[in-house]
């Protein structure tokens, strides 16, 4: 690891989804994606959220999963607004006290004082600040004790169950009408670094015909290497833009994608198909020009087969002898065939020494999406 950020980073604690369809999520997570349910929401903490939830986990991954219980609760005003989505990132911190100073000299807003829940062998210290992502919030959250107790959350004893491919959180993609708010925002307030940025619209772009663009800045904590990347439209054809529409779907900015982490990512995929996921489709001509792609960017051989890649549909990007492989699950509101499910989706990851985000997929995925898009 580098040296560790201002606010003591450790690692993306937790992702919370708010719901409106409880048990279609639970039978995504569970029976589809292959997550343990390892912690349900006790009376307590139900009665003063007036929401039920439970924890979704693989390895160091946690989603939190929570629906209204009545029309007063946080999740149900949330959901007035915004379609399901991603309402706040959780983020592990060394020492909660560093990070509030930190935050406070850097004009963070507040939304809570710092709280304190307790179980009988961990103790949970956090805080919460608002961002310029539409609703998102962010957690600071310390733990002391033992950290697989979840305060106000009884533990789930899960059957036995095959080992999840999932092992980590790899990045978090965010759409917005525009970014420099949010960008800015990771680099004063979270002091996260740029990473890596890119520019640029469909072929149809040069033809005059209809073309969408977009400009994305990752940036990242260098401590941690938690990673979050900001898409904004381009002109021209910015309202057409599949960003856009994102924002439209969502009614406002917000998550568009978190990407998980895999070791093979072929058997992966085979394995999630086999379970009924559905992903985005690559067109066969992404494989056609890949060789020659591949020379250029200097990728070098695959341990993987070709044929293999196509077969499951898997992107392939990288340089200098190293690359990455990457599929896209259908966004919810296609996995569902439910337009108000929403926008979001999950994307999988294997990384073989190229640790970026290489520009063929990435326009390779704002392409595929674009696909699924009516024309307006």
């Amino acid at each position: 690891m580098e040296s560790p950020s201002a606010l003591g980073i450790k690692k993306v604690y937790s992702i919370e989804f708010v719901v409106d369809y409880f048990d279609r999520s639970r039978d995504f997570y569970r029976n589809k994606m292959g997550l343990l349910e390892t912690h349900q929401s006790t009376r307590d903490w139900e009665d003063k959220f007036k929401s039920k939830a439970i924890y979704f986990t693989a390895n160091d991954i946690k989603i939190m999963v929570s629906s209204p219980l009545t029309t007063h609760s946080y999740t149900a005003q949330y959901l007035k607004t915004l379609c399901p989505g991603v309402c706040k990132v959780v983020l592990q911190v060394e020492n909660l006290d560093r990070t509030i100073d930190y935050l406070q000299d850097h004009y963070a807003t507040f939304v809570h004082r710092e709280k304190e829940v307790c179980s009988p062998n961990s103790r949970h210290h956090f805080i919460t600040i608002a961002s310029p992502i539409g609703f998102v919030e962010f957690t600071f959250l310390e733990i002391e004790g033992n950290e697989d107790e979840i305060p106000m959350f009884e533990t789930i004893s899960s059957p036995p169950n095959e080992d999840s491919p999932f092992n980590s959180i790899d990045h978090i993609t965010i759409n917005a009408r525009t970014i420099y708010p949010i960008y800015n925002f990771f680099e004063q307030v979270m002091d996260f670094k740029k990473f890596w940025s890119v520019s640029f619209h469909t072929p149809d772009f040069k033809s005059g015909k209809k073309g969408t663009g977009l400009f994305s800045q990752v940036m990242y904590d260098p401590g941690s290497h938690v990673k979050f990347a900001s898409n904004e439209p381009l002109n021209p054809h910015f309202n057409d833009s599949q960003i856009q529409t994102f924002v439209y779907k969502n009614h406002g900015a917000g998550i568009q994608h978190i990407a998980l982490g895999v070791d093979n990512l072929v058997d992966a995929v085979k394995h999630f198909r086999s379970r009924g996921i559905e992903f985005l489709p690559t067109p066969d001509t992404y494989y056609d020009m890949l060789p020659e792609r591949m020379a250029q960017q200097q990728i070098g051989n695959l341990r993987e087969d070709l044929a293999d890649l196509k077969e499951q549909g898997i992107l392939v990007d990288g340089e200098n002898g190293k690359y990455l492989l990457q599929i896209f699950l259908k966004d919810a509101s296609l996995l569902y065939q439910d337009e108000s499910a929403g926008p979001f989706f999950y994307e999988i990851i294997q990384r073989c020494g190229h640790g970026g985000f290489g520009e063929g997929n990435f326009r390779a995925l704002f392409e595929a999406i674009e696909l699924q898009e009516p024309v307006r």
